[in-house]
């Protein structure tokens, strides 16, 4: 038989890492697949053959999707073509919901079966779409641990399998890096173009704020993938607040303290046992559409993963500088705020398990592409 065919489309840059994670570790197995899809640098790099690129989605946000709805809806006509035909085995969405969704029934009419990894955030909000994966998708890989009972509790066959952040934070050292010869803050505002804007003017302006109390610490803004240097260039000031290329998790294991956008990253942070502040600003109609509709006390991952606050969460209106610049300041001179937050921290990463994240993943998928093509 020729080799199978696998279909993967992932929409932002958190997605791109995880999908790429998964076709390595499906490779890894001995699995010899076609792999096409959506995606970005990292799925590209890992060998899927790129249809579009993820930055086409890469969009928050009720008006911001409106400015961008023509290259979306065309984008999922020329998904669906590529489905109807030259169906593949097997469909593999990322997470990225409001895209992914909308190909589910495309595949369902050439009989072509999925296994969603990362379960979108239903438990969150809008939840009235659990019907839509009951009916479409055959397994959901899931990566937090309260995620499986959640989704299997309504009918979905839902699959704990670990996260890989978590996995590649245990393959760290367990113990903080020595400080830095010249201590450094580092800034994370997010990776689409609406977040950076709606972020980093807030977070640069905190810095200025707080160069009087600690006049020795310097600030990095971690670029996000895909996005050129130059959306960043008027708010850096030479040996005060650069950009760097580094991994976040990286960064984020010897920054005195961390300031993210609610997101992969903040929990990529969260991980390496940072000191964090978790922030986010959005389009004010967005934003009170979204508190109409989430139904969870937090939205920063390790928040969210804890079941409780352990990183301070500035959302929308207190999501200013002087209010950043306050909860900044209180985290560096309270060692015993930063210690509380760093037991909290390692509490959370007990809570997943054993390590082998895309690996338990990528046997799942397997699994049914095994089942679907006769053993093959």
């Amino acid at each position: 038989m020729a080799a199978p065919r696998i279909l993967i489309v992932a929409g932002e840059a958190s997605g791109d890492a995880h999908g790429a994670g998964l076709v390595c570790a499906l490779r890894r197995g001995g699995l010899e697949a076609e792999f096409t899809g959506i995606g970005g640098p990292e799925m590209a790099a890992a060998g899927v053959r790129l249809i579009a690129p993820s930055r086409e989605l890469a969009v928050v946000g009720v008006t911001e999707v409106l400015g961008r709805l023509p290259r979306i809806l065309a984008l999922l006509r020329r998904m669906r073509g590529e489905i109807a035909s030259r169906p593949p085995d097997l469909f593999v969405p990322v997470d990225s919901p409001d895209f992914n969704f909308r190909l589910l029934g495309a595949a369902a009419a050439r009989r072509v079966p999925v296994v969603y990894f990362i379960a979108p955030q239903l438990w969150a909000w809008r939840p009235g779409r659990i019907a839509v994966l009951r009916r479409f998708v055959r397994e959901l890989l899931v990566l937090f641990p309260f995620e499986e009972p959640w989704f299997r509790e309504r009918g979905v066959a839902a699959t704990y399998v670990g996260h890989p952040l978590v996995d590649a934070a245990r393959a760290r050292s367990t113990e903080r890096p020595a400080p830095e010869e010249q201590p450094f803050g580092l800034l994370l505002p997010g990776s689409r173009a609406v977040e950076i804007r709606s972020h980093l003017a807030v977070l640069a302006a905190a810095t200025r704020l707080l160069e009087a109390d600690f006049p020795g610490l310097r600030w990095l803004i971690r670029r996000a993938p895909e996005m050129d240097a130059a959306r960043y260039a008027r708010h850096l000031r030479p040996g005060r607040l650069e950009l760097s290329d580094e991994p976040v998790a990286d960064l984020a294991a010897r920054a005195r303290v961390v300031v993210s956008a609610s997101g992969t990253a903040s929990f990529e942070a969260a991980l390496a046992g940072a000191p964090l502040v978790v922030v986010y600003r959005m389009n004010p109609l967005s934003y009170r559409l979204a508190r109409r509709l989430v139904r969870v006390p937090h939205v920063a991952m390790a928040n969210l993963a804890a079941g409780r606050e352990i990183v301070p969460e500035l959302l929308q209106d207190r999501c200013t500088p002087a209010r950043v610049a306050a909860e900044v300041a209180a985290l560096l001179h309270d060692a015993g705020r930063r210690e509380a937050m760093a037991r909290g921290l390692n509490e959370l990463r007990e809570r997943f398990g054993p390590p082998g994240a895309y690996k338990r993943a990528a046997e799942r998928v397997r699994s049914h592409l095994d089942a679907t093509r006769g053993g093959e």
